[in-house]
C-alpha cells in the first residue's frame, strides 16, 4: 500500500519529535509541566467562577420577610445577614452593626471583665506576699500575737496618761469651783489649761478607739491570712 507525501512527513516530524525529546528530555519535561499547570489553572478559574456566581445574600426586610439576592440593598447592609454557598447553605453569617443599647452592654460587659482581672491579679499578689512572709501558720499567729501585744501596750499607755490628765483637770476645776464660792478671781490661764486639757482627753479617746478597731481588723486579717495560707498550701 502506498502512503501519500502528507503521511510521510507527519511520520517523519513525529519521528523527529521523538528523537529530540529523548535527546533533549529537560525540555520535554518542562513542556509537559507547563502544559499540567496550564490545564489545572484553567480548571480553578473554572471552579472559582462557579463558586462565586453561586453565593447568594439573605437578609430580614423591615416587614420580616426573609429576601435573597446578589446584592444587599444598602439600608440592610448595616443589619444582620447571611450569604449562601452551592447547595443553598449557609456559608457566612454577619450579625451586622450593633445596637446603641447593645454597645453599651458590650462596653459594660468589657469593664466588668477588665475589673474582674484587676482583682484577680491582686490576688495573685497577695498570695506571693503571703507565701514570701510566712512559711507555716504558726510564723501567721505569732505575728498577730506580736501586732495584737504592740497595740495593746499603746492603748494601756494612752489609759495612764488620761488618768493624769484626769487628776490634773479635776484639780484645776477645783480650783475654779473653790474661787467662785469665794468671790476671789483666778487667772484667766486656768480656764485655757482646763480647755486643753479636756480636748487632749478627747484627743486620746479617740485615739484609743481606733487602736481597737484597728485591733479587730488585725485579728480579722489574720484569720483570713490563715485561711488562706491553708488553702495554697493544701492544708485541712
Amino acid at each position: 500500500m502506498v502512503q501519500n507525501k502528507n503521511d510521510m512527513g507527519y511520520l517523519e516530524d513525529y519521528t523527529y519529535q521523538i528523537f529530540n525529546n529523548i535527546k533533549h528530555p529537560e525540555k520535554f519535561m518542562r513542556k509537559i509541566l507547563f502544559r499540567g499547570f496550564f490545564i489545572i489553572f484553567a480548571l480553578s478559574g473554572l471552579i472559582f467562577t462557579g463558586t462565586t456566581q453561586a453565593r447568594v445574600k439573605c437578609w430580614v426586610n423591615n416587614d420580616g420577610v426573609r429576601e435573597c439576592g446578589n446584592r444587599i440593598p444598602p439600608e440592610y447592609a448595616q443589619k444582620e445577614h447571611s450569604e449562601l454557598g452551592k447547595g443553598g447553605l449557609i456559608r457566612k453569617k454577619n450579625k451586622g452593626a450593633k445596637s446603641n443599647k447593645e454597645l453599651k452592654e458590650a462596653e459594660l460587659l468589657e469593664k466588668n471583665q477588665a475589673k474582674q482581672k484587676e482583682i484577680i491579679a491582686k490576688e495573685r499578689m497577695q498570695d506571693e506576699m503571703l507565701l514570701a512572709r510566712f512559711t507555716s501558720i504558726n510564723e501567721i499567729e505569732k505575728a498577730l500575737d506580736e501586732r495584737i501585744s504592740a497595740l495593746d501596750s499603746v492603748i494601756e499607755l494612752t489609759k495612764t496618761r488620761n488618768e493624769k490628765i484626769e487628776i490634773d483637770l479635776n484639780k484645776r476645776i477645783q480650783t475654779v469651783s473653790d474661787a467662785n464660792k469665794s468671790g476671789n478671781t483666778y487667772p484667766e490661764s486656768l480656764i485655757k489649761n482646763i480647755e486643753s486639757l479636756k480636748r487632749q482627753l478627747s484627743n486620746n479617746n479617740s485615739f484609743m478607739k481606733e487602736r481597737y478597731a484597728e485591733r479587730e481588723d488585725i485579728k480579722i486579717a489574720h484569720e483570713l491570712d490563715i485561711r488562706r495560707f491553708k488553702k495554697l498550701k493544701k492544708i485541712k
